[in-house]
């Protein structure tokens, strides 16, 4: 079954790179997959001509913004547009207009309709990749602001025995079908860990045709998110898998150590699936 992939283009108050449009463009010429694009364009609640002589001409600057919104969305639509035409790449085009507040629930809802979510990671979209990871139900893929090529091949998979991970691996079949090499990646000395679960994955992959082997690490004190990237990079991995671990708490996320690291810094592009 064709896979469908789903990228917002986010207008404010930063803007998605045209790096991120051409990674988007890029995998989904790699999965064959069709590409939706969704412009958000954000609105700004009137503001009372009361108010607005208290600030600095409030008004004035909420119109600045929402044409500075309709304007972004509208280069990085067309850049979407003509870079799926020179990759032969099925593209959909759609917006979703929104008071800015707001943009976090709009995108996990309307994440729910596609099989993967492709996020760019920035200090300002955390939130947003916060709710879509465990809000929209479907798994994610964050990219560093930089260009990569559009090939997974080498695969590496955080594993830990947890169900996230388990989610995750499961989330990940589409690239672990088309890899040449697959690395299951196990910190021992972060928490208990049991062998028998990831040998019997790796058995079930090995018969299935893929090429997988494990790889038993330690932290020795540093994050495990970023002994989990820096192994993945020395196996010169396109793609990191884990399992978004975190539970809600006054509608505030509460983070696993991994996952935290991970939205804090990534270095290659990590599959997050909760």
């Amino acid at each position: 079954m064709k896979r469908h992939i789903f990228l917002p283009l986010l207008t404010y108050p930063d803007a998605t790179s045209e790096f991120m449009v051409a990674n988007a463009v890029a995998l989904a010429r790699h999965m064959q997959a069709t590409l939706t694009v969704c412009a958000v364009e954000i609105t700004i609640p009137h503001v009372s001509n009361t108010l607005s002589s208290l600030i600095i001409d409030a008004a004035q600057m909420a119109r600045e913004a929402g044409a500075l919104s309709r304007k972004r969305a509208s280069v990085l639509t067309q850049k979407a547009v003509d870079e799926a035409k020179a990759a032969s790449v099925d593209l959909r085009t759609r917006e979703i207009k929104v008071e800015e507040p707001f943009v976090v629930e709009a995108l996990a809802e309307a994440a729910r309709a596609y099989d993967l979510v492709l996020l760019e990671l920035a200090a300002l979209s955390r939130p947003i990749v916060e709710a879509v990871l465990f809000g929209s139900g479907r798994p994610l893929i964050l990219y560093p602001p930089a260009p990569f090529g559009g090939r997974m091949d080498h695969i590496a998979i955080a594993w830990d025995g947890s169900r996230a991970a388990a989610r995750a691996a499961h989330d990940a079949s589409a690239f672990l079908e088309r890899a040449s090499k697959v690395f299951l990646l196990s910190v021992m000395d972060e928490k208990p860990v049991t062998y028998e679960s990831g040998d019997y994955l790796i058995e079930n992959m090995l018969k299935s045709g893929v090429k997988a082997e494990a790889s038993r690490l330690r932290a020795r004190g540093e994050p495990v998110g970023e002994v989990l990237q820096s192994k993945a990079c020395e196996m010169r991995a396109d793609l990191l898998v884990m399992g978004g671990f975190g539970h809600s708490r006054l509608r505030e996320f509460v983070l696993g150590g991994a996952t935290r690291a991970v939205l804090t810094n990534i270095t290659l592009p990590v599959l997050l699936s909760h």
